[in-house]
This record gives C-alpha cells, sequence and structure tokens, in this order.
C-alpha cells in the first residue's frame, strides 16, 4: 500500500477516535452543565441521514426497473415493525422477509 493511503487511515481513526473521547473528557472535567439539547437529536438524526443516503439510490433503481412492489412492501414491513417494537433487527428481518415474499 501507498504511504497515501496509511496516512489516509491514520488521519480517519484519529479523527475517529477524537470524536469519541472529546465528550468523555469535556464530562470528566466537572464543568456542571448540561449537555446541549440539540445533542441528543443528533444520532437519529445521522441515521436518518444514512437511511436516506442508502435508500434513495435503491428507490429510484426499483422504480426504473418497474420492480416498486417488492421494494415498498419490503420498507413498509421494515417501518411498521420498528414502530412497534423498536428493534431494528427485528424490523430489517420483517423487511427481508417482506421483499422476499413479494419476488
Amino acid at each position: 500500500m501507498s504511504a497515501a493511503l496509511w496516512l489516509a487511515f491514520a488521519l480517519i481513526g484519529a479523527l475517529t477516535y477524537l470524536t469519541r473521547v472529546l465528550p468523555l473528557l469535556s464530562r470528566r472535567r466537572g464543568s456542571g452543565a448540561p449537555p446541549p439539547a440539540w445533542l441528543d437529536a443528533l444520532g437519529p438524526c445521522i441515521l436518518a441521514a444514512i437511511a436516506v443516503a442508502v435508500l434513495l439510490p435503491e428507490a429510484r433503481a426499483a422504480l426504473a426497473a418497474d420492480s416498486w412492489r417488492p421494494f415498498a412492501l419490503g420498507s413498509a414491513a421494515a417501518a411498521a415493525v420498528m414502530l412497534w417494537r423498536r428493534d431494528a433487527g427485528l424490523a430489517t428481518l420483517a423487511g427481508v422477509a417482506a421483499y422476499w415474499l413479494a419476488i
């Protein structure tokens, strides 16, 4: 591997480490201030952005290939189970099962 690739690995690793350790270090100092309210919404917002980035191209491809029914049923099943149980693993299994049955 080239030196540039190793440098990229090291930089990504360092940035990932810093994003995880800095909140812990700031709490340890005993500032006493509660974390900002937007911090509670950050995780779900990031997950929603990742879901859109993954699902939107798949939805467009399903519409273009006229195979939108399995995609829609799988997505609906996963969303319904997620609303019902709040279990990502079970929602994934339900989505895959509905997709498979629709094919």
